[in-house]
């Protein structure tokens, strides 16, 4: 019979190995662990709060949440470097390949065997992501080198109600007609079950757009300001493509998915189809231009209604699968996810663990009331989430957990930062709808160029 984890670790703790002395730069002296961050103030307080809970079932240490300032990756690599990394960290898919293959993240498989309060039986397909098999070096299958703290089907169309009855009293033929996209019941709102094509969508958000008499965009019909490129990863997917080519060493030019969602991202930006604030403008933030009545349709996840407070907004918000280049009741959504990771460094990886595990289920059951994403233990999002008080909450999470279940992560290469790529597209792409005709390139020449730059660096890696 296993040792239940509790039992292992006062073991451990009675050991001076643990009393070891910590990492440079930590305020909580020897026994303290470092919890590395971003998000909300919101969910930093709840991480906070439960570090406390934490400490008082272990009073002998000390959990030192820190929030994430400036770029998170950036810091997180410089603090590896100057040895002084935090215990327990966020990870992305895109950016977990090259912490793996630098052996800077601590191989999870023993300690989730070893539980026994949490086992893999909790943990949710997407979870295989962040598998390792070091024989083949490719990410998928082997061992967990990262957890899922939440997910979400992300990129669902979530919109403002207000707009299209504005639109419906201001013309005579109403937007579904015009548009011609699957409706709900009412025969007004976007179906909340059957996707619009992609040609509906961009219509939709360019008529939900208002110009003044000189032609500049006074309320956007849409904006993809948040993570625009994994955006289009989505698109691509659902085209039954990548971005990168099958070996991983090269971005897909050639493939017509790849071309057609790009096209598509472009029709956004500008032209006879304009409806979003160009992508690198900065002249709107999506969730709150949306809180704010200055958007009609964003794309995010569950996690929108708390990060930027749109529970208390004044009008009525719709929610709809995302478009589909053909549309139909065959829905494709892309799921994005947070894990957790441990630091191979880490001088108390058995504590870290022990926060992490505590995390993942005391900690989930407390989450679940913020109306936050879908928690990553999936025993918990099946019954304490799907089962909250509120009754708007309760609809939302029944709504994101349906299209969860047909989600599917979006495919990173193995060979270049997510970062990287995503910087390199922000130079090239939005040059396709640049003011200056000098700095202006066909669509064809700015993808040309991303690849040779992004194949460059995979070459040189």
């Amino acid at each position: 019979m296993k040792k239940g984890l509790a039992v292992v670790l006062s073991g451990l703790m009675a050991c001076s190995c643990l009393l070891a002395a910590g990492c440079t730069g930590r305020t909580g002296g020897d026994n303290t662990i470092v919890y590395y961050m971003w998000g909300s103030t919101q969910e930093v307080e709840t991480a906070r709060r439960l570090a406390a809970d934490f400490e008082v079932m272990y009073p002998d240490w000390h959990v030192e949440v820190q929030q994430s300032s400036g770029n998170y990756y950036d810091n997180l690599k410089t603090y590896f470097g100057g040895g002084n990394a935090p215990d327990l960290f966020f990870m992305e898919g895109g950016m977990i390949e090259s912490f793996i293959q630098d052996g800077l993240l601590l191989n999870l498989q023993p300690y989730i065997e070893a539980s026994e309060v949490f086992t893999e039986d909790d943990l949710w397909d997407a979870n295989d992501y962040y598998r390792y098999n070091a024989q083949t070096n490719r990410m998928g299958s082997g061992d967990l080198y990262a957890v899922v703290k939440d997910l979400t089907p992300d990129f669902m169309m979530i919109y403002n109600k207000d707009h299209i009855d504005a639109y419906n009293e201001e013309n005579d033929v109403s937007l579904a007609e015009t548009v011609g996209y699957p409706t709900d019941e009412s025969g007004v709102y976007p179906s909340d079950s059957v996707a619009m094509t992609w040609e509906q969508c961009t219509q939709m958000c360019h008529l939900l757009t208002k110009f003044d008499g000189s032609g500049r965009i006074t309320r956007y019909g849409t904006t993809l300001d948040q993570v625009p490129w994994k955006h289009v990863m989505e698109w691509i997917q659902m085209g039954g493509d990548t971005l990168f080519t099958e070996d991983m060493r090269q971005l897909n030019t050639s493939s017509q998915a790849v071309i057609d969602a790009f096209e598509y991202f472009v029709a956004f930006q500008s032209g006879d189809t304009q409806s979003a604030a160009p992508v690198a403008s900065g002249s709107i933030g999506g969730g709150e231009g949306f809180k704010n009545g200055d958007i009609s349709v964003v794309w995010n996840g569950r996690w929108a209604w708390q990060s930027y407070g749109w529970y208390d907004v004044n009008f009525e918000i719709g929610v709809a699968p995302p478009p589909a280049p053909d549309g139909g009741d065959d829905i494709y959504c892309a799921t994005t996810m947070i894990s957790h990771a441990i630091s191979a460094t880490s001088e108390h990886p058995e504590i870290a663990w022990a926060f992490l595990e505590y995390y993942m289920t005391a900690g989930m059951r407390e989450y679940v009331q913020t109306g936050f994403n879908i928690p990553g233990n999936k025993t918990i999002a099946y019954n304490d989430f799907l089962n909250v008080s509120d009754p708007y909450q309760k609809e939302l999470n029944e709504y994101f957990i349906k299209y969860l279940e047909i989600a599917s992560p979006l495919t990173f290469s193995f060979y270049i930062d997510q970062s990287r790529v995503e910087t390199i597209l922000g130079d090239y792409i939005p040059r396709v709808w640049a003011s200056s005709a000098n700095d202006r390139l066909p669509l064809a020449d700015a993808l040309a160029e991303a690849a040779r730059e992004i194949n460059a660096v995979i070459s040189a890696g």
